[in-house]
């Protein structure tokens, strides 16, 4: 009997799974603007919500995802979530992202068609790995955000190139929030990111606060402050809605 070396098969399945989402807040009604909100690397919706707690107060709903990946954190035994995995490859790193904004684009429509949310304006407050993610999201899609918060990451402007130039023509407002003492992302990414977006034309704002890699009390009361500005325009009401398609 004759014998052959094993042969390797290899394949791919398709599998869903469930991404959860938190949506709170004080608006009232159907038309009421939503922030959605995505926490940083192994963190969860709550603990993003307990930071954000005085935000939640505006008269506006936050959607609160929760990162589809589980995420170990030895040192405090246990477990939280992250958006992507990164190994500093570019090419995968996009296709994390795409994956990333296609899931919650999904989330996004989904709770908005069950809920009958018809919000006159969108925005979205991304920290950490979630302000790299989010950044991708909001500026791929002017017609769904009117707005962009960014708290201690930056902005991957490298492969946005085209849609900054779109969101420069629309002078897409945006805010950055920086810790100085930030050792996770230093000041400096900060800046070069305002600065490209400036050039760009875009509407932006760089604050920074005597914190590190952290959302502290005076940074939510900037970004409160911002937010209040950013969807409680003039206009807002007479803008159409947007339908999400994902």
């Amino acid at each position: 009997m004759t014998t052959r070396a094993p042969v390797a098969i290899r394949g791919a399945t398709s599998v869903s799974i469930p991404l959860h989402w938190r949506l709170d807040g004080a608006g009232a009604d159907a038309e009421a603007p939503l922030v959605v909100a995505l926490h940083g690397q192994g963190m969860d919706e709550d603990q993003f919500a307990l930071l954000l707690q005085k935000l939640l107060l505006l008269p506006y709903r936050f959607l609160l995802p929760r990162a589809p990946w589980p995420f170990e954190l030895r040192a405090e035994q246990r477990i939280g979530w992250s958006w992507y995995a990164y190994d500093g490859d570019q090419e995968r790193f996009r296709a994390e992202l795409a994956r990333t904004e296609h899931m919650l684009l999904q989330v996004l429509r989904d709770v908005e068609t069950a809920h009958g949310l018809r919000p006159r304006r969108r925005a979205l407050l991304g920290f950490s790995q979630g302000g790299y993610c989010g950044a991708v999201i909001a500026l791929r899609h002017p017609e769904l955000f009117h707005g962009l918060v960014v708290s201690g990451a930056r902005v991957k402007t490298e492969i946005l190139t085209d849609e900054i130039q779109h969101a420069g023509e629309r002078r897409f407002p945006v805010l950055l929030c920086h810790g100085l003492r930030d050792v996770h992302v230093l000041h400096e990414a900060a800046t070069t990111s305002h600065d490209a977006l400036a050039a760009a034309g875009l509407a932006v704002q760089l604050e920074t606060f005597d914190a590190g890699h952290s959302i502290g009390r005076s940074q939510v009361d900037a970004i409160g402050r911002w937010l209040t500005r950013t969807l409680d325009t003039p206009d807002a009401a007479e803008r159409p809605h947007p339908t999400v398609r994902s």
